[in-house]
């Protein structure tokens, strides 16, 4: 007798097969790909005041172990762009962590977390901040490459990349994606918008520039460029475990 698991996994390859990405880069049924993606900003140990943009280290640590034991594992760029180009599966409680900004306690308290549960991130960099005071170091951003986190690329000083000049992508884009890979020693591939917003003329720069995938905020993704237009959702410093996975399965259908 052929195991009941068999039917189970075959029939679940064959309905991811139905959601890839097209050969011309479409998406047949996005909204049934879209894997849940959370970005976070300030993690600290006593913010002033909950919000969007700050949550204190006891929250975000209660946060990934109720992920944790709800059965999540996380995933890194690299594996969503798999999973749409060359439909390999991902585990069913699948989920990306993001922080943005370079922040110093993304190193300090955020990465340490995140490996006491075996969880991996995606840390968006914005070149300008490197080396400064509350920020992270180059050496910093080297030992998170290393340890198996990904390093994104977030511009050179957060500048609407919707409406930037020609002339400025040298400088938002294409120097800071150099100095990223120097840094680390590999390449840069993908991208989180500044204020997590894009449109085709952004998309259509970063593919000139060999990106494999950008991610936004809440916008709809776009079923054109469906990895150029990955979402994400903020998760306010005042969300327990069980508010995050309702929310989760309410922003991720």
């Amino acid at each position: 007798m052929i195991p009941g698991k068999f039917f189970r996994n075959y029939y679940l390859n064959l309905l991811i097969g139905i959601f890839c990405i097209h050969p011309d880069g479409t998406l047949e049924k996005n909204s049934s790909s879209q894997i849940p993606i959370l970005s976070y900003h300030n993690v600290q140990i006593n913010p002033k005041k909950p919000s969007a943009y700050f949550i204190s280290s006891a929250v975000f640590d209660k946060q990934m172990k109720y992920l944790k034991e709800e059965g999540y594992s996380t995933v890194l760029p690299d594996d969503i762009y798999k999973h749409y180009t060359k439909c390999i599966s991902l585990p069913e409680k699948t989920i990306m962590l993001s922080f943005d900004d370079t922040r110093k306690e993304h190193y300090d308290i955020v990465a340490p977390i995140l490996e006491k549960y075996g969880f991996k991130g995606t840390f968006f960099i914005m070149t300008v901040a490197i080396g400064k005071k509350n920020y992270m170091t180059g050496a910093e951003i080297k030992m998170l490459s290393e340890r198996g986190h990904c390093i994104g690329h977030h511009t050179w000083d957060h500048q609407d990349l919707r409406k930037l000049p020609i002339k400025d992508w040298n400088k938002q884009i294409d120097k800071p994606k150099k100095k990223l890979e120097e840094i680390i020693g590999k390449e840069v591939q993908y991208l989180a918008y500044p204020f997590g917003l894009c449109n085709d003329y952004a998309v259509t720069e970063l593919k000139k520039r060999n990106f494999k995938g950008a991610f936004q905020l809440s916008g709809k993704q776009d079923k054109n460029n469906p990895l150029f237009t990955l979402r994400r959702l903020i998760v306010p410093g005042n969300w327990d475990g069980a508010r995050l996975l309702k929310q989760i399965s309410v922003s991720f259908r």
